[in-house]
């Protein structure tokens, strides 16, 4: 009796003392340890290649035809949880980037620009006066603002300058006359920066003779909920304004759908690349919350990628 009490302890001592090795080796696993990586960029991994691939974005964007691409980018994120919130992640293929929020241009997005830049993707800042409308009224307080957006592009090398406003159909004589007044300062002092120059919105802001110094002009048409207004309305711009139809871009925002004129309703960027086609051809297309598209089912940016193949399948 006395012999099988002791051969029960040694085999609970024994278990016990396994259950401490054990707890001890799994600690050893889980313990986090650092390691040394050093991923590389792909043009130090092979830089031939990779000057190759820089040349032929630039031959694409600077001197071939193509249906212009244009994407409005929410900046400013300190930190993200994904990629998709990062300058360095769109499409290399997109023509121009818009900063939206280009008053809080962050230390990542410095960093990220020149490597838009490098692929010969321009960078503008964006000059959000219908924001700052009611705040701006008075024309010191408005070129003050100016000089200082103008400031920051000269510092970061950007590559002009998109610009909003919205066109007053009311109110007094002064009224209307200030807010011309804004229109035609915010195009002299943005113009003289001497690269590229978007407006964003309704024409009817800009003073009839400085439309001549617009590249594009990005026609607010997210809020058209289907393909027979889209029509009217672009007819009507080009009838009522001095532009070419190069130079207007349609707008889509990721995830918002186009009826068409089978009442079919569709993904917007997709119907919307189209229309730039069969309505003009107008010069390009402009996606708004560009972002949005990071994650897809099948890759990264795919609504986007697919628009600017669809528009430029040769290329």
């Amino acid at each position: 009796m006395k012999m099988k009490i002791s051969i029960n302890k040694l085999y609970s001592g024994l278990f016990l003392l396994l259950i401490l090795i054990l707890s001890a080796s799994c600690s050893d696993w889980n313990d986090i340890e650092a390691v040394d990586i050093d991923p590389q960029h792909a043009k130090d991994q092979n830089p031939e290649l990779w000057a190759r691939y820089m040349e032929s974005l630039r031959i694409y964007k600077q001197e071939r035809t193509h249906y212009i691409t244009y994407g409005s980018f929410e900046n400013g994120t300190e930190q993200s949880k994904n990629e998709g919130a990062y300058l360095r992640s769109v499409p290399d293929s997109l023509d121009i980037v818009t900063l939206a929020n280009s008053e809080n241009i962050t230390a990542y997005d410095r960093e990220d620009i020149p490597s838009l830049q490098e692929k010969s993707t321009r960078v503008l800042y964006l000059v959000d006066y219908a924001k700052k409308m009611t705040e701006l009224a008075d024309a010191a307080a408005l070129s003050t603002w100016l000089d200082k957006a103008v400031a920051t592009a000269t510092e970061l090398k950007l590559d002009g300058f998109a610009f909003n406003g919205l066109p007053s159909y009311g109110g007094t004589d002064a009224e209307q006359a200030a807010r011309k007044e804004a229109a035609r300062l915010i195009v002299s002092k943005l113009s003289a920066f001497g690269k590229t120059l978007v407006f964003e919105g309704d024409p009817a802001f800009v003073d009839a003779a400085d439309l001549s110094k617009l590249d594009y002009v990005v026609l607010n048409t997210t809020d058209i909920e289907n393909a027979v207004n889209l029509k009217l309305h672009v007819v009507n711009i080009l009838e009522t304004y001095a532009l070419s139809k190069e130079k207007l871009l349609l707008v889509a925002k990721i995830g918002s759908k186009l009826t068409d004129e089978d009442l079919n309703k569709l993904d917007a960027v997709t119907e919307m690349t189209n229309r730039v086609i069969s309505l003009g051809p107008l010069g390009g297309l402009a996606i708004y919350a560009l972002g949005d598209d990071y994650y897809q089912a099948k890759m990264n940016y795919q609504t986007s990628r697919m628009a600017i193949q669809t528009m430029n399948p040769s290329k």
